[in-house]
């Protein structure tokens, strides 16, 4: 199952992308494709992993052409809606979507029916109550509660709500009742609670009793059939899809050949078959391979829910015994006693209907898978050209070749290490062979761990025959990042290696140098811890209250609409700026009636001397002998 960062990820739209997207839709829309817009967002979080569109990491590239070529790419991803690729790609997104953990299941239906009963449990707990009809109203409604939320049988029937009445009144007397209107809401709810589990244990236990069989089910014995209906379904699924894995791979085999001298593989294509063929060919192997690995997962979920079951049904059985036990001596034990047991036994049924539940999702999530890989386009035909004369085989049947073979490096340094393969080991590909996934161009071809499994960078990787591990060993980087490059091309492959953080990592590089990257080498060092490395720093103005911090900014506010006559106080200077007063003296104003002009009268002492007449002839002379130069020139 995915990480919650990957399903994160995958699943929720990037906001710098929704102009491409409304873009991806539109083509879809004029070339009448079909499309799902969660669809579309899986599609374009994966296609924008290769880095010559330049738009993943949050950013987008300025060249247009990059937008173009990234809305073509994930159109015609979606306008091949038969092809195993596409089909590959809803698989993935359903499967991430829907494969469950048990508690959210049975949280989800335990909300359903919650949001079925809302209006009926309103009424119980906040009608009032006063007269007796209306009291005895509370309690048919409580009744009709139990057994909906219980799983007791059907409301209509008459008989259900009378054994169902019958055990609400062996539990609460008139004057319980009474005392339970009286009660506000949340008491009301706590004791609603109570009630059902306690009438719910009683009638489950007279039914075992023989005292009453009406509306319950027998769901131990249901949830046994269910298991191995569930069961036999996916086991026959999980036959028909290695038939079609076993065809298509062993067809995929006979088309290649070893080159170990040049370190390839050889692809062998018969006339009547093209590379075209041979490519659909992978992707349906591909898509075949994860309906597999699903399947296995359902099986494996399978399992667990059976063990939980037997579980649940032997403590079943030992509380009807201790009940059955303490019944017989009632008149010796308290009731306080004898009720929490009928509440356990409650919720082991409970246990049993959310089991119920989960045995649906799983048989819902195996029916949906199977109608996907039905939908998409048969290639038996093709299969059974390119396998010529050749036998189906199975992958034991292939493994066996290389029994009692193991992996040698024959490096003076190997960069690798071959370790022999244990259960907890986890081995990426899903246990695919590195080398034909790299030279055989995406040929899914399931490694032999018997021989070993070889180790780089605490990663493990198997291989299918022992001679490429050499190879491999020479220059893994190489090897892995081609893996990359073929997933950047056919993006279900993503999702299914699991290889989801090596191609993010390789996002900014074109080259192998991104896997060159050691492992941090640690030692063990003692070092002495500083008592204070950092300087205390007191801030004197700090409010740890964010109560202060209003109240000052509200007395700060108020001080803006006041106003200082003569200083500045010591906080009004932060909201006030008056700048200071112009100085000057009064001037009288100028009337409008007033038409001559005013002058200052002159004081008697500063009254001017008239010139005297040498000074008058001077003047004059100097003027008349300066008109007459400027003549003779």
């Amino acid at each position: 199952m995915a990480s919650n960062h990957l399903k994160s990820y995958l699943l929720e739209a990037n906001a710098n992308l929704r102009p491409l997207f409304y873009e991806i839709v539109k083509q879809c829309e004029r070339r009448n494709i079909r499309y799902d817009k969660q669809l579309v967002t899986f599609i374009m979080n994966l296609v924008s992993l290769d880095p010559k569109f330049e738009i993943y990491m949050e950013t987008l590239s300025a060249d247009r052409r990059n937008h173009d070529d990234f809305v073509e790419e994930c159109v015609r991803i979606l306008g091949e809606d038969r092809s195993p690729s596409l089909v590959t790609l809803k698989m993935q997104l359903y499967f991430l979507e829907n494969f469950f953990d048990r508690e959210d299941v049975v949280e989800k239906h335990t909300r359903n029916l919650l949001n079925k009963t809302a209006y009926l449990l309103k009424e119980i707990t906040e009608n009032d109550v006063i007269t007796k009809d209306e009291q005895d109203d509370i309690f048919s409604k409580i009744i009709v509660d139990i057994v909906l939320n219980m799983g007791l049988g059907n409301p209509d029937n008459k008989e259900v709500i009378n054994e169902t009445l019958k055990a609400l009144n062996s539990v609460m007397s008139r004057s319980d009742k009474a005392k339970f209107v009286t009660l506000d809401k949340k008491d009301r709810l706590m004791a609603l609670k109570d009630i059902r589990e306690i009438v719910c244990g009683i009638r489950i236990f007279n039914k075992h009793a023989g005292n009453s069989t009406n509306g319950i089910s027998d769901l131990p014995r249901i949830l046994d059939q269910s298991h191995e209906s569930t069961k036999s379904i996916l086991q026959i699924t999980l036959c028909e899809i290695m038939d079609k894995v076993n065809l298509l791979t062993s067809a995929l085999n006979s088309s290649i050949a070893y080159d170990l001298r040049n370190r390839t593989i050889v692809t062998l294509l018969p006339e009547n078959i093209s590379a075209e063929d041979l490519t659909n060919l992978k992707d349906l192997l591909v898509m075949y391979r994860q309906h597999e690995v699903y399947t296995r997962k359902l099986l494996d979920e399978l399992a667990l829910i059976k063990f939980n079951i037997d579980t649940c049904n032997q403590e079943y059985k030992a509380k009807l015994v201790k009940i059955h036990e303490a019944v017989q001596y009632r008149t010796a034990i308290p009731t306080d006693r004898v009720f929490p047991k009928f509440s356990e036994l409650t919720r082991i049924w409970l246990q049993f209907q959310n089991y119920i539940y989960l045995l649906s999702e799983i048989n819902q999530i195996s029916n949906t898978l199977t109608n996907l890989t039905e939908k998409c386009l048969s290639f038996d035909d093709l299969a059974y050209r390119l396998l010529g004369e050749s036998q189906v085989q199975t992958d034991s049947d292939r493994l066996g070749k290389t029994a009692g073979k193991q992996l040698i490096l024959d490096a003076e340094e190997p960069n690798c290490e071959i370790v022999p393969y244990s259960l907890a080991m986890k081995v990426e590909l899903l246990k695919f062979c590195v080398w034909h996934l790299t030279e055989a161009d995406g040929v899914l071809m399931p490694g032999n761990v018997d021989m070993g499994v070889c180790q780089y960078q605490k990663d493990c990787y198997a291989f299918n025959i022992p001679e490429p591990v050499v190879f491999f060993d020479e220059d893994p980087d190489k090897y892995l990042f081609k893996i990359v490059q073929l997933a950047r091309r056919k993006i279900q492959l993503i999702t299914f290696l699991e290889i989801f953080y090596k191609v993010q990592n390789s996002y900014n590089s074109q080259s192998s140098d991104v896997f060159r990257i050691k492992a941090p080498i640690t030692c063990e060092q003692e070092v002495q811890t500083e008592l204070h490395p950092v300087p205390s720093n007191i801030d004197r103005q700090y409010r740890w209250n964010i109560w202060d911090l209003r109240r000052e900014a509200i007395e700060l506010t108020n001080m803006r609409m006041k106003r200082t006559s003569s200083c500045q106080t010591t906080k009004a200077k932060l909201t006030q700026v008056y700048p200071p007063k112009v100085q000057g003296t009064q001037t009288r104003v100028s009337r409008g009636t007033e038409t001559e002009e005013r002058r200052p009268r002159l004081k008697k002492t500063e009254t001017p001397a008239a010139p005297s007449p040498l000074e008058v002839y001077s003047l004059t002379v100097e003027s008349l002998s300066a008109s007459s130069t400027r003549r003779s020139k």
